[in-house]
């Protein structure tokens, strides 16, 4: 070996050997994988991880790579561009080269139309190097400026480990899943900045940590119980995922159904009123263990999530009769809205399946922003051009089923279930707004209660699915176990869908 080969060898693997003993140990004493071992647990073993920018920073012994891993490797055959804070170097904090290393990074997934993963593991800005320059022409400012532009065009997937705060909290938040360690934590301001600020003393996980970014406001996609864990759940995430906007999703092998779809009418109650677990009527729909849901711990009143079904990945919108009995709130609409918006930017067909009262009514989500968050739902519905199919599969009351892409709202195909109903609101609500006087003014409660059965049947006539389907209100109504079978075939028909739209820039309501 000569000794400029030799040179470059040597330089590279004191370069992986990260930052200094004490931040091995701090990394250690959290729990966490030093960041090469980490990276090893994503990428395909044996195959090549091409790493750029490694001498950055050299020959510092206590910036090696300026704390961050930039390249790209192979998940399950395909190239994956990746950015991994190395929390060693002085926290994983962000100076002047390792900012650098991150753009040039989004700019490479840009152009070589290839997802990209971030590993955020940082401390934040290193304050005392990028002091005011964080705003420069190309800073790392500009890595959040490239996070929107690329939003769309190929998938960001993100991973959260330890606590971020500040800057390195956006990163996370605008990737289009994220990962979140059960430990992690993140927020605008680190606790000692927020009692600086307004004087509340909090803790990183009352802040920022995983119950409020899973359940409260619903940021973070998925928890993640081991940094094994996460690994598998960023292979599984990127197998439902196109390499860009402009390319379809990986067809898989077909599978069979978890639950024989024979079962379906007996998964759905008789009473319309009596609750259900969703899941198991997406179980006998698409192939077995395909489900991946999306945001399970928020919102709970309408399940999310990435399925395949008869091999193609589809993305599935249910209301959840199991949670607040399915209806819409101001949560589960941002929910729905954001799920749908993504599965349209990355050409993912859309699979609805109605069972809902409507929206939430009351004082309390009027100040939620019922409308304005209700018509993001719609709106994303509305515009996506990608095969959508709209199953009632039992209440569809009021404006729900306009969220959940109803026959106004041009879907491929709007069919129903026998158990279907379709009304502007259910038959107890509607005949107290057209009867109320009438039935007050009957003052034997016996006379009374036999009239609202009258009204009640009466009004339950005039939405008989099968009226309805002799009007066309909807397409079909088909058998229950028929309904996978069905469903494959029309995805499979609408594949190649195309669809105009009015011209514009864009719409104004996200």
């Amino acid at each position: 070996m000569g000794q400029r080969e030799e040179r470059v060898l040597s330089e590279q693997q004191r370069i992986q050997q990260g930052g200094p003993s004490r931040g091995h140990d701090k990394q250690r004493d959290a729990g966490k994988l030093f960041v090469r071992d980490r990276l090893k647990l994503f990428f395909d073993h044996g195959a090549p991880v091409t790493e750029f920018g490694q001498f950055a920073h050299w020959p510092d012994e206590e910036l090696a790579a300026d704390g961050v891993i930039t390249g790209s490797g192979s998940i399950d055959g395909r190239s994956v561009f990746f950015t991994a804070n190395d929390f060693t170097v002085k926290a994983g904090s962000i100076g002047k080269y390792h900012g650098e290393k991150l753009i040039r990074t989004q700019q490479a997934a840009i152009r070589a139309k290839k997802p990209i993963l971030y590993l955020v593991d940082s401390s934040g800005a290193r304050i005392d190097e990028v002091a005011g320059h964080h705003v420069d022409r190309d800073s790392a400012g500009k890595l959040f400026y490239l996070h929107s532009v690329m939003s769309g065009a190929v998938p960001q997937i993100g991973v959260l480990y330890g606590t971020c705060f500040a800057g390195t909290a956006y990163t996370p938040v605008f990737t289009d899943l994220l990962v979140m360690m059960k430990d992690a934590a993140m927020a605008i301001a680190s606790p000692r900045m927020v009692e600086m600020a307004i004087g509340q003393k909090v803790t990183p996980h009352d802040l920022g940590g995983v119950d409020i970014h899973t359940k409260v406001n619903g940021t973070a996609h998925f928890i993640a119980d081991s940094e094994a864990d996460a690994a598998r759940l960023v292979r599984q995430i990127l197998s439902y995922l196109p390499n860009s906007y402009d390319q379809k999703p990986p067809r898989a092998r077909s599978q069979e159904p978890l639950r024989d779809p024979k079962d379906i009418d007996d998964i759905i109650p008789l009473d319309p009123n009596r609750p259900y677990d969703v899941r198991e009527l997406i179980q006998a729909i698409v192939d077995g263990n395909s489900f991946l849901e999306v945001k399970a711990q928020y919102a709970g009143e309408l399940v999310t999530g990435f399925a395949r079904l008869d091999g193609r990945v589809i993305g599935v919108v249910a209301n959840q009769p199991l949670i607040k009995g399915g209806t819409i709130f101001p949560e589960s609409a941002d929910k729905g809205a954001e799920f749908v918006w993504l599965c349209d930017a990355y050409n993912i067909p859309l699979l609805y399946l109605v069972d809902t009262p409507g929206f939430m009514v009351g004082t309390a989500v009027e100040k939620g922003g019922i409308l304005r968050r209700g018509r993001k739902f719609i709106f994303a519905t509305s515009s996506a051009t990608v095969p959508r199919i709209c199953v009632v599969v039992r209440k569809a009351y009021g404006a729900g089923i306009y969220a959940m892409s109803g026959p106004a709202y041009d879907p491929e195909l709007t069919l129903a279930l026998p158990s279907a109903e379709i009304a502007v609101m259910g038959p107890e609500a509607a005949i107290n707004a057209v009867y109320l006087n009438k039935l007050n003014a009957i003052e034997d409660p016996v006379q009374r209660q036999k009239a609202v059965t009258t009204l009640r049947d009466d009004y339950r006539k005039s939405y008989d699915i099968f009226k309805l389907a002799s009007e066309l209100v909807v397409d079909e109504v088909i058998a229950p176990r028929d309904l996978r079978n069905q469903l494959a075939r029309y995805f499979e028909l609408y594949a190649d869908k195309e669809v105009s739209l009015p011209s514009r820039k864009h719409g104004t309501i996200l």
